[in-house]
């Protein structure tokens, strides 16, 4: 799902926690929701292109999981209002409570039995805040009207009853749609057949076989357009590629150039990540007044065919769809790899450049506030404002994983990582830590760390660069602040230094594993200029790059002495007109001491550290300054 503007209001609910998973319902009280298991969901309602209002029926087929069963539990509005419920034909009894429904069974349930049950209700589907499950508007500039479902992530309970937890999706879904005659309604797989009915009513009768989860269950009803057509796959078979748009000749013809442009996206997807999920079915778009899109699975409902737009939409089949979040926690599963792939579209459809204005961007957006993680921490997970934040969840997401593809350094291997995923779990769930360990399967490393700081970690690094070349030796020093200090202290980056001489250029890479690091290489060349991160792939600020042998800098900050020294060094500044922060370090760049200081001279007691070589590091207008002394 990506939206252009989000307002201030989000839905949120208690989650109960599923026995034996540690993952979360998404339910509001404490009634028993997970002692069944969905097998399939048949929508029979009857819906209106001005209105949210509905009435009809679901049925659900169930397994039972616990012996003994006396109560069935679904989440269901309260705006709607149930009429009835059956199961296997027989009415039963049932109650209400808290946006729930409980069902009462009319015999005696044991695991393994099915029970179908069948819920007849009606009612103005609505929820609060901006992720309301039904919404129906009128465009003006083609003069007609719009209803459709989000239901992402807690309110399909307001238009159809429904277990809403991640890790149970159904086996199929069956969705009958009453409408007018003179409209069209659209969902998921395959439209089997539209049935003549009474008083000028049609029923559009749409079905799939693919396992689906709760939120991803849509329809769109309006007054449409059908432009469908083929996309043709390197195996020799095809696509069913269905589109309902509004029904305007200026419409089309305004978009059929993107709308066919949808064809290079999925050829490009299939061939990254394996072939399209659900190709024996379709894929499609419904138009709709929806600010964004939404990945209904076969069927997304976008606003418009914009490039970026219709890419993270699409890739959302392979990523959320067909792989979905185990809970909202991990949303990076769906809107992380989402995100990316508007890199990789631009990558490989596009331009190098445009892939590249599309990645600073990224990194600017996370850049522009210094903290927040791509995990969605314990205290956070109803928050729905939170689950889709755009710069942590999506922005940031994607570039750690374009972080991961540079520490691959192989893109050979690092497409089949991800190609080998959909395929291990597909129609399933996976959560970031699932990931992980199957990264570190499929490649033979250990991405602990990396996760840690850039997956459940916060902030970024702060580089400081000076470089100096005496004779056929480039030495580069490498300071390393943080964003967020208090939180994580320094990161272990891979950093890519371009090097920029008079007759050579060349791209050098090392790792930096502490806050300091000084790294000596053979560079026979004269040198003229160091740029770090040339091709975009670290998430770091660079505040200076100097060339400390460069005669029109100033001379040098400061001195230490004596050196070597047993128990005190003092530091003595050129001038005193500032409060310097001083940072103490080893030589493997570990951190001893920081200090604020602002007078002429300063003592430091550096009789407790062990003898060796040390580094005082001292930052001077977005500029760092080294100096070695040597502890006796």
């Amino acid at each position: 799902m990506i939206f252009f503007i989000l307002d201030s209001q989000g839905n949120s609910c208690y989650r109960s926690l599923i026995p034996d998973t540690g993952l979360f319902a998404a339910s509001e009280n404490d009634h028993d929701i997970d002692n069944y298991d969905v097998k399939f969901y048949f929508l029979d309602i009857e819906v209106s292109d001005t209105t949210t209002w509905l009435t009809g029926s679901t049925t659900i087929l169930i397994e039972i999981l616990d012996n003994n069963t006396d109560s069935i539990v679904f989440d269901m509005s309260d705006s709607l209002f149930t009429d009835s419920v059956h199961i296997d034909d027989h009415a039963v009894s049932f109650g209400r409570s808290d946006n729930q429904i409980i069902v009462y069974p009319w015999r005696k349930t044991e695991q393994g039995s099915k029970l179908k049950v069948k819920i007849y209700y009606h009612g103005t589907g609505q929820g609060s805040g901006w992720l309301s499950g039904i919404y129906s508007r009128y465009v003006a500039a083609y003069d007609l009207n719009v209803t459709w479902t989000l239901s992402e992530p807690f309110s399909a309970k307001n238009w159809f009853p429904c277990k809403q937890v991640l890790t149970d999706k159904a086996d199929s879904a069956y969705i009958f749609l009453t409408i007018d005659s003179t409209l069209k309604a659209g969902s998921n797989g395959l439209l089997t057949g539209i049935s003549k009915l009474n008083d000028n009513k049609v029923r559009y009768e749409w079905k799939t076989y693919y396992p689906i989860a709760y939120y991803l269950i849509s329809f769109t009803v309006s007054d449409y357009l059908e432009y469908s057509f083929y996309i043709p796959e390197e195996s020799g078979d095809s696509i069913f590629f269905q589109n309902y748009i509004y029904n305007d000749s200026v419409y089309l013809e305004q978009n059929i150039e993107k709308i066919h442009r949808t064809s290079d996206i999925m050829q490009l997807f299939s061939n990254l990540f394996g072939p399209y999920p659900f190709r024996e079915e379709k894929y499609g778009h419904c138009i709709a007044p929806i600010g964004g899109g939404m990945e209904h699975q076969t069927m997304t409902t976008q606003v418009n065919f914009s490039f970026l737009l219709t890419a993270h939409e699409l890739s959302h089949q392979w990523f959320g769809d067909q792989v979905t979040c185990a809970t909202w926690q991990d949303i990076w599963i769906n809107e992380g790899f989402a995100s990316y792939c508007e890199y990789l579209t631009n990558q490989y459809l596009e331009s190098r450049k445009a892939a590249h204005i599309w990645m600073i961007q990224a990194m600017d957006f996370v850049k522009s506030v210094p903290d927040g993680s791509i995990y969605l921490p314990h205290e956070e997970k109803e928050n729905v404002n939170r689950i889709f934040d755009n710069r942590l969840s999506y922005k940031k997401g994607a570039v750690f994983i374009h972080m991961i593809r540079q520490e691959l350094d192989n893109d050979t291997l690092f497409f089949s990582v991800l190609k080998n995923f959909q395929l291990d779990f597909a129609n399933g769930n996976a959560t970031g830590p699932d990931f992980k360990n199957y990264l570190e399967q499929q490649t033979g490393r250990d991405f602990t760390i990396f996760f840690d700081q850039w997956y459940f970690g916060e902030g970024y690094p702060i580089l400081n660069i000076n470089w100096e070349q005496q004779n056929d030796t480039l030495t580069i020093y490498t300071l390393q602040t943080t964003s967020v200090p208090d939180i994580t202290d320094h990161f272990n980056i891979l950093i890519d230094y371009a090097i920029t001489g008079f007759d050579n250029d060349s791209v050098i890479r090392f790792r930096m594993e502490s806050n300091y690091s000084e790294n000596k290489i053979y560079y026979p060349h004269p040198v003229s200029s160091i740029r770090i991160d040339p091709d975009y792939w670290l998430l770091a600020e660079v505040e200076s790059i100097k060339n400390i042998n460069d005669t029109t800098l100033p001379d040098k900050l400061f001195t230490v002495f004596p050196n070597p020294a047993k128990n005190n060094i003092n530091i003595s500044f050129k001038e005193v007109r500032q409060t310097y922060n001083i940072v103490l370090t080893d030589i493997s760049g570990k951190i001893f001491r920081i200090i604020e200081h602002s007078g002429e001279l300063l003592t430091v007691d550096i009789s407790p550290y062990p003898q060796g070589i040390y580094i005082i590091l001292i930052n001077n207008d977005h500029s760092m300054h080294p100096a070695k002394f040597i502890k006796i």
